[in-house]
């Protein structure tokens, strides 16, 4: 028998286990949101337990956000059960894509046990984020940091800690967000200057974020600063960092990343012959997977329309991506993985960039047709190929079809206006 309010409908059930504890699997709501990936219904993001409502005692849960309370009590009775499709849970259900809010992803179609496992292992491995998107675009945006500051809470004087950082305008929030969900950790601020920024700082958070590197590892040479990143996690999760022996470590490994040491730390350690760590070597011997281009492109790819007056009227698409010069190396495996594009150098950087229409209509344009860039990027590529199909049917050399192209490059990257 059954008793409470439930979206289910049961006419009998057994449950050969009904002695043991009944645990909740409780969703994640999120509000629907026209832009970024777009959230799939019904993910689980905790699993919660009542302690005072244990062995076969009546227990209730209250999911937020739902305007429904599930009720569970012993059932007894054998039988059939008939659920709707949403079912994944043995007595609770949802009502599928209310006209408020939506469940955030697909509830786990698995078996639940009371091992506990490592808060690393929690990554969303059903979200629309594939991993390598997200390391492409760290490659791109991401910053690996190591922090010291003066404090008079340690014996040494001195606190460290390690935190992964993405900053990125207002208007790619949902980039953001959306790598929140994947990762499951982490927080999001909203800056009064219109930027916002991820960040990761918690020791139990960062093992997430060393849990996913070491498996979808960085291609460019910011791998180099993940990998000092990590020793410093570890000198610190040991709480070596409390010795002046580990501390040492600590600033030989902040003088390595990035850019070094700042001043600050320079002037107040004028006696102490620091010894930078030694730059692990990078070596990229596979090529990067699809996703991954993707992800880098939506952080460092531009998709460009210039159109050209003189002598006669000529417009040209131009993909680029551009990276520090010490990336030459990957930018030309890219090159050579694409199969188009001619690589560029100057002082400080290096770019790809693919012009050929051939080029862009067999291989650029379906490449992000099937592995698509997300954010404000994914506005600017539908433009580029908007104009691309008037290219290919040539009304780029009708007046009519040139002023359409000059309306849609105007309201193309910085000229993109949001009402």
């Amino acid at each position: 028998m059954w008793s409470g309010k439930s979206l289910l409908l049961i006419w009998e059930l057994t449950l050969p286990n009904y002695g043991e504890l009944l645990k909740l699997l409780i969703p994640s709501i999120s509000r629907k949101a026209n832009c970024g990936w777009i959230n799939y219904s019904g993910k689980v993001k905790s699993q919660e337990i009542c302690e005072n409502k244990m062995d076969n005692r009546v227990s209730k849960s209250i999911v937020r956000l739902i305007p429904a309370i599930v009720k569970e009590q012993r059932v007894d009775g054998n039988g059939l059960v008939e659920y709707s499709t949403s079912l994944r849970c043995t007595l609770s259900d949802f009502e599928r894509n209310s006209n408020i809010n939506i469940l955030s992803n697909q509830v786990f179609k698995r078996f639940y046990s009371n091992i506990i496992i490592n808060k690393s292992d929690f990554i969303n491995t059903e979200s629309p984020v594939d991993p390598w998107f997200f390391t492409g675009f760290s490659d791109g945006e991401a910053s690996f940091i190591i922090y010291i500051q003066k404090t008079n809470n340690t014996k040494i004087g001195w606190a460290s800690w390690v935190a992964f950082e993405i900053n990125l305008d207002g208007k790619d929030l949902s980039i953001l967000k959306d790598i929140k969900s994947y990762l499951g950790v982490g927080k999001i601020n909203q800056k009064s200057n219109g930027t916002c920024v991820y960040y990761v700082r918690a020791l139990e958070e960062i093992a997430t974020l060393i849990h996913h590197f070491d498996k979808y590892p960085l291609k460019t040479k910011k791998q180099a600063d993940y990998l000092l990143f990590k020793s410093a996690y570890e000198i610190i999760k040991n709480k070596q960092h409390l010795t002046e022996e580990g501390f040492n470590k600590i600033l030989a490994l902040r003088a390595s990343i990035n850019k070094g040491l700042p001043a600050a730390l320079k002037e107040a350690f004028p006696n102490l012959n620091i010894t930078p760590s030694e730059r692990p070597i990078v070596k990229n011997e596979n090529m990067p997977d699809p996703n991954w281009i993707s992800g880098f492109t939506t952080a460092e790819g531009n998709f460009l329309v210039r159109i050209l007056d003189k002598p006669k009227t000529q417009v040209i698409l131009r993909f680029k991506l551009t990276q520090h010069i010490r990336d030459e190396e990957l930018f030309t495996q890219l090159a050579d993985y694409l199969d188009c594009g001619k690589i560029y150098l100057d002082e400080r950087s290096v770019s790809l960039i693919v012009t050929k229409f051939s080029d862009l209509s067999e291989k650029i344009i379906p490449l992000f047709d099937k592995y698509p860039v997300q954010g404000l990027k994914r506005l600017n590529y539908a433009d580029f190929v908007k104009v691309w199909q008037l290219m290919k049917n040539n009304l780029h050399l009708t007046t009519e079809g040139v002023k359409l192209i000059r309306k849609i490059k105007s309201g193309m990257n910085f000229s993109r206006i949001f009402k």
